[in-house]
């Protein structure tokens, strides 16, 4: 059963954001409840909402209102800067705010990770590894990670992210039906989701998930990320929702 769907809200301004965040809770509690809107749903800012003046709203629309914030800040620094990037985020400062996921580089080894996951968990934060990017194409991921195939990189950097004791690991549905992936103790977050696999955007061929093969492995899915394509026509959510519930 899917934990959180975390809709990606990746626009170029703060109100386009919010308009889009209104539009798509809105329909999801008119379809599913508030429980459901609270329990399930969390929303996704990328890096560049947190590299100047954080908007207020987002607070008042998303963590005041019980909506979990699932920062993509996809760090591959020290564990200080770590901390101190984390500290200017969610510090006391008005405006700030209380974030609950984050992303950090699996790639780090489990070493560097369990120093971010100490430091996240004092915050409150839990650590996401992402892997291989979903928009690298596969021969050079192939190529950076020594890797086989796709199954072997993802493995390999889920079991770091394991070891690290990160909360969960970011990869595509594809690699679910590998019993040594979903075998590794740690969440699983699905990226790169689409209702028709032909749409790929800027997604690598090969990088993507079909909705309908997406579901016949949601057993070992925790988290997804719901595109902002979705978004932009919220009344596409709805089948979307109900084929992972």
């Amino acid at each position: 059963m899917v934990e959180k769907f975390f809709l990606a809200l990746d626009y170029d301004t703060d109100d386009e954001v919010i308009e889009k965040a209104r539009g798509s809770v809105a329909v999801l509690r008119s379809e599913f409840g508030e429980d459901f809107v609270h329990g399930q749903v969390g929303v996704k800012l990328n890096q560049d909402a947190f590299t100047g003046p954080i908007d207020p709203r987002y607070r008042k629309e998303f963590s005041d209102a019980g909506i979990p914030i699932f920062a993509d800040l996809k760090v591959a620094h020290g564990a200080g800067t770590w901390e101190r990037i984390l500290d200017k985020i969610t510090g006391e400062d008005e405006g700030n705010l209380p974030i609950r996921y984050a992303t950090a580089a699996a790639g780090l080894g489990p070493t560097i990770l369990k120093k971010y996951v100490s430091g996240a968990r004092e915050r409150g934060i839990a650590v996401v590894a992402f892997t291989a990017h979903t928009k690298i194409p596969t021969n050079e991921a192939l190529a950076m990670y020594a890797g086989s195939d796709m199954d072997d990189v993802i493995y390999n950097l889920g079991l770091a992210a394991a070891d690290g004791g990160c909360d969960a690991m970011v990869l595509e549905g594809e690699r679910l039906k590998a019993d040594r992936i979903r075998g590794l103790q740690i969440k699983k977050l699905v990226t790169g989701i689409r209702v028709d696999i032909s749409d790929l955007g800027e997604q690598n061929a090969g990088r993507v998930t079909g909705l309908e093969e997406l579901a016949e492995v949601v057993g070992g899915v925790h988290y997804v990320v719901v595109s902002s394509r979705y978004l932009d026509k919220p009344r596409t959510l709805v089948p979307y929702f109900r084929a992972l519930l």
